[in-house]
């Protein structure tokens, strides 16, 4: 093609020198050359992958989530209002739930009012109750998680081929300790640099006030585009930390290479959040749900479930126009 010739040297990939003419470059062995076809696009694989593009778009569109797509671009996250998610009827549910199973786990009722029963908790994942694998504990966790707005946002940053790592709650009690910066890709397991595409990507849940003196997260704006993770100094850097306050019921939802941390909870009573971290079908999960996911659960919920929860897995045809499509679109 001219502009590969262009590019490349004046006379083309056969000619490195630029003096142009080569006895290999002739249009009668060009008509004899034979090539792998598993490593070379065709229209079925071009088409395949703009029709992914077309239809995550058209979602985006549908669901006028046009500003957020423009947020997650240029500051690496957004913000669902509760309005937003129309998950109002969810609030109390999963709440319950989520009260209801870090109770069985530390014996005694979580104590929202004064917060004591969780102000002493120290990990390694900062100053929180973590509780993995909700998915499989409650049916109202699959709402969640194919919570429309959400999900279309989660699939514009990761595909439509993309799987939930890991479903998770965090109840956060009074403390001093920060959670210092860091990056979601770092779960991934790739060494750094990251790409510049999400390969994985967060929706949490704010199932109470986050706010500063709660033990709201932060993050730095812009950071997804540094495509590495914060150093020691910058981890701790206080000055990096920017709050962001949203209402009970929103849900937040952050590319995998912005830098973002948590303030301590300096006020009485409980943070509660619902973690869905995403990544792309590549990765191997947090949890291997798909084996454990039930035929009743299966049948309560639309097919992108079974994708979404590696009970369906997608063709692993090497040469099939879908899988060929998935290594070169993002939407795939």
């Amino acid at each position: 093609m001219a502009i590969e010739k262009d590019r490349l040297s004046p006379g083309g990939i056969g000619d490195p020198d630029g003096r142009g003419g080569s006895s290999d470059t002739t249009p009668s062995r060009e008509a004899q050359a034979r090539f792998a076809r598993g490593f070379l696009l065709d229209r079925e694989v071009e088409e395949a992958a703009d029709a992914a593009r077309a239809r995550v778009l058209a979602e985006i569109d549908r669901l006028n989530l046009v500003p957020h797509v423009a947020a997650l671009e240029l500051h690496g996250y957004t913000i669902l209002s509760p309005e937003e998610t129309g998950a109002a009827a969810l609030l109390e549910p999963l709440m319950a739930a989520i009260l209801r199973i870090c109770e069985t786990r530390i014996g005694v009722p979580v104590d929202v009012v004064t917060g004591d029963t969780h102000r002493h908790f120290h990990l390694p994942t900062g100053q929180v109750q973590w509780e993995p694998s909700l998915l499989l504990k409650d049916p109202v966790f699959e709402q969640a998680l194919m919570n429309p707005p959400a999900l279309a946002l989660i699939t514009y940053l990761l595909g439509e081929s993309c799987i939930v790592s890991h479903l998770s709650s965090m109840v956060k009690g009074p403390g001093d300790d920060y959670l210092p910066l860091h990056t979601d890709q770092n779960q991934s397991g790739a060494i750094p640099p990251a790409p510049p595409y999400a390969q994985v990507a967060n929706a949490t849940w704010a199932l109470t006030d986050y706010t500063r003196d709660n033990g709201g997260i932060c993050f730095v704006p812009g950071s997804h585009r540094y495509c590495r993770h914060p150093t020691h100094a910058e981890a701790t850097d206080l000055s990096l930390f920017h709050p962001l306050e949203v209402q009970a019921g929103s849900i937040i939802i952050w590319h995998g290479n912005t830098w973002h941390g948590a303030f301590p909870r300096r006020s009485p009573g409980v943070r509660v959040s619902l973690v869905a971290y995403f990544s792309r079908g590549y990765l191997r999960p947090s949890e291997d749900l798909g084996p454990s996911i039930s035929p009743e659960a299966l049948a309560r919920n639309p097919p992108r479930f079974a994708v979404l929860t590696g009970a369906s897995k997608r063709s692993r045809d090497f040469n099939s126009p879908l899988m060929r499509a998935s290594r070169v679109g993002l939407f795939v």
